[in-house]
């Protein structure tokens, strides 16, 4: 082995820079605040490493992209967990970075001769914020999407040549397939290419200029840099990477939202890094947001790159330097401010919580149908065909005005049509049964009156003696067979049936026949099944649901038909829907 080492040391000279980067002298000794540095460098690696592996199953195109993130993160083995080094990674960077910079400025490692070396760190830091933005594109879901349309809005905003910027960073007047392209190209090649060559110049200028020894460290004591420091950088950089370990773990992986929607509605919000601006922007309306979004940025940016040609006194102390330093702790604490506050409002804010809550359940819908295969068509076709997921949305557009179920449709006592929460279910068969004119059944509907109570006997006297209240063991037949048939159970010769002709059929439908030609009561064969969910929302005098040639004189006021404005696979989806959600 002695032998290889001296064939390659004379052809490379591999152990002349071992040396001289093991044996490179500290003066002060080794210390905990110089590991910063070579912390940031392994999140880099790990970001690397990680990227390199994402990019073997990644398809940066807008039909596939969320598909391949989805497979990356329920398919591929451990793909969920280089994913979520990689999602974790990116936000430790910023971190080591920050806090480094911070370290820096604390001993004064900015002044002369080391200006260039703060610049090219401030150069890093820019496109470390680069990387994070680019990277929320790539998995093309909802978070990403939406949180760029407002970084490249502000973007465009900015006086002048704003919108030329933006639409080159867009690739058009829309986002599509081109956008994520050129994201793809920016984070994968040229910004990681900068990192590289902005690290190289910093560390070349580091190891010209040496380590700031800090005021109070004897400068005689002088330690080599293996094996004390290595040994520090080691234990912390143990530390950062079984952080991200235990961060994915608990996780299980980075969140992957629902595949992005230009047509949703979706509650936007940027990462935390990215919280200050955006909480300063809200507070900033109408023209003073370019003042927000660009003015107090580069006041910040322009005076961190001034504070070396500052801060040019002799003496090194904080407290000396303090009237440079404050209004960077002004900076620091004004950021966790705004973005702590950001975090506060939304916690409070009920109506964002209940958007939020809606958009996680369907983001893990999307995962969860992901499992079985996207189709070609792409992930908004399988989400548009999943009466789970496009449910909700049609309820709300085509049904919400009169209907409610669960936490959609008009407020409490505002319904002017049955609430449908539980409907087809042997609990709202029983209401119905026993008071079909309560408020939030039949009582605000034009068909109020036209059912009796099966329980309670009619106030007018004649109809009294005509009546007879059904016992609770006939109610439970009967919601049993009407519960069944809207299970897809149908019954034929049972107790249910025997007594629902009996019971019922004075003015219902059974099979299409009823003892009452002029009666509008609906059919009871498939009651409350998606069939027959189906049939009411295209045509409720189709016969399927309602007596077939009913007139609109005689269901005005009620519910038309939905045949003409809703096309036939949303009207299937929404009778599936409703068919399981009101159950």
């Amino acid at each position: 082995m002695r032998r290889f080492g001296d064939w390659l040391d004379e052809r490379t000279g591999h152990r002349a820079l071992v040396s001289r980067a093991l044996d490179e002298p500290i003066p002060g000794g080794a210390r905990w605040g110089y590991v910063w540095g070579s912390a940031l460098v392994l999140a880099f690696v790990v970001q690397g490493v990680t990227g390199w592996l994402l990019m073997t199953a990644y398809a940066p195109s807008a039909g596939a992209a969320w598909a391949s993130v989805a497979y990356i993160q329920s398919a591929m083995s451990l793909g969920w967990l280089v994913r979520g080094l990689h999602h974790f990674g990116a936000q430790a960077m910023v971190v080591l970075l920050a806090v480094h910079m911070a370290q820096t400025a604390l001993v004064g490692a900015y002044r002369r001769p080391r200006e260039v070396n703060w610049w090219l760190g401030l150069g890093m830091l820019g496109v470390v914020m680069a990387l994070a933005l680019t990277g929320y594109l790539l998995p093309w879901d909802q978070k990403g999407y939406w949180a760029t349309r407002v970084a490249t809005g502000i973007l465009g905003s900015f006086p002048g040549i704003g919108a030329r910027i933006e639409a080159l960073v867009v690739g058009g007047a829309s986002y599509g397939g081109l956008t994520l392209t050129r994201f793809h190209a920016l984070h994968v090649g040229l910004l990681p290419a900068a990192f590289v060559l902005l690290c190289v110049g910093h560390v070349a200028l580091f190891r010209r200029h040496g380590i700031t020894v800090p005021v109070g460290v004897d400068p005689g004591r002088v330690d080599t840099f293996y094996p004390k420091q290595v040994a520090r950088d080691l234990v912390v950089g143990l530390v950062v990477l079984g952080v991200l370990v235990m961060l994915v773990v608990l996780t299980h992986g980075a969140p992957l939202d629902a595949p992005a929607d230009p047509a949703s509605d979706y509650p936007a919000r940027p990462e935390w890094y990215f919280l200050p601006l955006f909480e300063l922007l809200k507070h900033m309306p109408g023209a003073l947001e370019a003042v927000g979004a660009f003015g107090v940025p580069l006041v910040v940016v322009g005076y961190l790159a001034a504070l070396p040609l500052l801060d040019t006194g002799a003496a090194r102390g904080v407290r000396a330097r303090a009237r440079w330093l404050v209004p960077l702790g002004v900076i620091a604490v004004g950021a966790l401010a705004l973005g702590s506050w950001s975090a506060l409002s939304d916690a409070r804010d009920a109506g964002y919580q209940q958007a939020r809550r809606r958009a996680t359940a369907r983001a893990e819908r999307a995962v969860a149908l992901a499992r079985d295969g996207v189709p070609p068509e792409g992930p908004l076709a399988m989400l548009r065909r999943d009466p789970e997921t496009r449910g909700p949305d049609l309820f709300a557009e085509h049904c919400a005005s009169c209907h409610r179920l669960g936490e959609l449709g008009p407020p409490v006592g505002k319904e002017s049509a049955p609430d449908l929460t539980g409907f087809g279910g042997r609990a709202w068969v029983l209401g119905v049964l026993a008071e079909p004119d309560a408020p939030h059944r039949f009582g605000r509907s034009p068909f109020k009156g036209m059912m009796p109570s099966m329980t309670r006997p009619p106030a007018d006297p004649e109809a009294a003696r005509m009546w007879k209240a059904l016992s609770a063991e006939e109610m439970d037949t009967i919601a049993a067979f009407l519960t069944a048939e809207a299970e897809g159970r149908s019954q034929q010769m049972t107790a249910g049936q025997v007594l629902v002709k009996r019971r019922c059929t004075g003015c219902h439908r059974l099979d299409g026949w009823t003892d009452d030609d002029d009666s509008l009561a609906p059919e009871l064969r498939g009651w409350g099944s998606a069939g027959w969910i189906e049939a009411q929302i295209e045509n409720p005098a189709s016969g399927k649901a309602y007596p077939k040639g009913a007139t609109a004189a005689a269901l005005e006021g009620h519910m038309p038909g939905f045949g003409e404005t809703m096309g036939a696979e949303d009207r299937r989806v929404l009778a599936a829907w409703l068919g399981r959600a009101g159950r």
